[in-house]
């Protein structure tokens, strides 16, 4: 059978059976081909998935589904620059696109280009006030940005729209802590694990709202459970050991604290930690031995902030300089 000119001339099913495979040689249609990259790259098979947006592009260059595909694919294999590149094509055709809107917000955000970011979700917005991810991605630029009640509010907006949507809650509780409204965040925390009781991040937050609370026991039992789904995590290894400290088991907040630095000897706060349970359990050199190394690291950090800091408010850039000194701020007041 002929092959469609200038379709599937690779050898190979890219992913695909053979017997499907002759079918879409058969078919040779856009939507076929766009259907067929789609089902990969929910498989996280974005490299096959690329190659039958691509044909589906060959026949038709503008194709939006095909380039809304090959954007999602490349968000995913964190290629943010090109994802941005196929949104762009969409919006040319389609300025009220909100599917592109939102795959181009994503990849800003994972560029740190949260005021762009922002602008995006404002546009989706504007073509669909309804879209819950739209005020979800717009609340999370927005607390990026250090935005906190702003955050909470997009956040909010969100749940209203669609009050099973997980990350929305989980947002609006990390939101909530940053304001210091430790018993709303574990409220909104609450509501998350309700929907998916084994979502790793909604027990990570409550535990830290739980800090907040100083409620040490019980946040532990969520550092623990985070834990077992999600062993190894940096940033769980690092708020147990601060609970365990908190309560005085010394000894388990070293064992926890420890394959953290071993692994990332940057982290000044888990040093700091160390060389205070050292020092509790009689450990006096290896106190010392952990402050000095928190201090080398607090010295470069502060160095590092000041100089950036400098630089982002001579480029008007005023929320990301305060950001910087406020992180100044906190190494010498902790």
């Amino acid at each position: 059978m002929d092959e469609p000119s200038g379709i599937l001339q690779e050898t190979g099913t890219h992913g695909t059976s053979p017997g499907r495979y002759q079918y879409l040689l058969r078919d040779g249609s856009e939507a076929s081909f766009v259907a067929e990259g789609t089902r990969l790259s929910r498989k996280n098979r974005q490299e096959e998935a690329l190659f039958w947006f691509d044909q589906a592009l060959q026949k038709c260059p503008d194709y939006p589904p095909a380039l809304l595909g090959k954007a999602f694919a490349f968000g995913k294999m964190g290629k943010y620059n090109e994802e941005i590149r196929c949104c762009d094509l969409v919006l040319a055709q389609e300025p009220g696109s909100v599917e592109a809107l939102l795959l181009k917000a994503y990849a800003l955000g994972k560029l740190g280009r949260f005021g762009e970011k922002i602008a995006c979700c404002d546009q989706a917005l504007e073509a669909d006030p309804g879209s819950a991810e739209a005020w979800n991605s717009k609340g999370q630029a927005l607390g990026m940005l250090g935005r906190f009640q702003e955050e909470l509010e997009c956040c909010t907006r969100a749940t209203d729209l669609r009050p099973r949507y997980i990350g929305a809650w989980v947002n609006a509780g990390q939101a909530q802590i940053q304001l210091k409204n430790y018993p709303e965040a574990v409220k909104a925390l609450n509501r998350a694990i309700q929907v998916y009781p084994r979502y790793t991040a909604a027990w990570v937050n409550k535990g830290i709202a739980l800090c907040g609370l100083h409620e040490y026991h019980a946040a532990i039992e969520c550092f623990e459970y985070a834990g077992r789904e999600s062993p190894g995590s940096r940033r769980i290894l690092y708020w147990k050991g601060l609970a365990l400290s908190r309560t005085g088991q010394y000894q388990e907040a070293v064992t926890s604290l420890s394959p953290l630095v071993a692994r990332d000897p940057g982290y000044a706060d888990a040093w700091v930690i160390l060389s205070n349970c050292h020092f509790m359990l009689g450990n006096l050199d290896e106190s010392v031995r952990c402050f000095m190394t928190a201090y080398g690291i607090d010295k470069n950090d502060i160095r590092d902030l000041v100089k950036k800091g400098i630089i982002s408010w001579r480029q008007g850039n005023s929320p990301e300089a305060l950001r910087c000194m406020s992180g100044v701020f906190g190494i010498l007041l902790r």
